[in-house]
This record gives C-alpha cells, sequence and structure tokens, in this order.
C-alpha cells in the first residue's frame, strides 16, 4: 500500500497502484508504508530469519519480505523475534504457510486478502430465522 501525494493540491490518497509521481517524498512514504513507521534492525538478526525461511522452502525474496514483516512486528510487540522463530519451528509446512498468511493479512488492507480457500456451508431456509 502506497500514499499518493498530488502536485497540484495538498490531498493525500491512499492506492495500491505504487508510485505514482517522481517526487522523492512519494517514493518514502511508499516504502515507509501505510503508517509511516520505519525500523531499523540488527543486521544478524535479520540475516538468521531470512535464512529460517529460506530452509523452510521460501524463495529469497519471500524470505527477506517475510523476515521484515516478522521483525517489524516483533518489535512492535516487544517480543524477541528468536522466541518467534522457536514456535514457528514446531509448525508443519502448512501450519507455518497458515500462520504466515494470517500474518501477511494483518498488514493489509481488508479488501486485499490472501489465504487458503474454505468451503462455505449454505443455511437453509428452514434454519433461518424469519420474522413476520
Amino acid at each position: 500500500m502506497s500514499v499518493y501525494k498530488t502536485n497540484t493540491t495538498s490531498e493525500t490518497k491512499s492506492t495500491n497502484l505504487g508510485v505514482q509521481s517522481k517526487d522523492p517524498q512519494s517514493l518514502i512514504d511508499y516504502f515507509s508504508g501505510i503508517n509511516g513507521q520505519t525500523f531499523s534492525f540488527n543486521a544478524g538478526e535479520y540475516d538468521a530469519v531470512v535464512g529460517f525461511f529460506s530452509s523452510k522452502g521460501f524463495s529469497a525474496n519471500s524470505s527477506s519480505t517475510l523476515a521484515y514483516l516478522i521483525m517489524s512486528q516483533a518489535k512492535i510487540d516487544n517480543v524477541p523475534v528468536f522466541k518467534i522463530l522457536d514456535t514457528f519451528d514446531s509448525l508443519t509446512v502448512l501450519q507455518l504457510n497458515e500462520t504466515i498468511a494470517e500474518i501477511i493479512n494483518l498488514n493489509r488492507y481488508k479488501t486485499s486478502v490472501i489465504g487458503f480457500k474454505q468451503e462455505r456451508s449454505t443455511i437453509s431456509l428452514v434454519e433461518r430465522n424469519i420474522k413476520v
């Protein structure tokens, strides 16, 4: 999610389309995210988290993105990142993928979610409460 600032007005618009202008501040806002929070991490911890996700079969790009998400959430929650990795280590591959999808969805708009399809059970007309 990025923030698009028009040059002609002081209006700020939210968009999913990325950087829309050549304004350097627009690029900074894009990489800062929605809330504008920026974090600095220990390089060793970051490399360890990237390595953890790489060892679980994630690509290099997704491993680095997940490392940033997990470490920033750990910093917000004031939890050691290695405690989170210890929890992830006990999960199966499917459980890890579901947990990662849930964490990613917490950092996205509700209109743009990822995950696993769950079959919906339809409620028959007899089971509904109908007021007359």
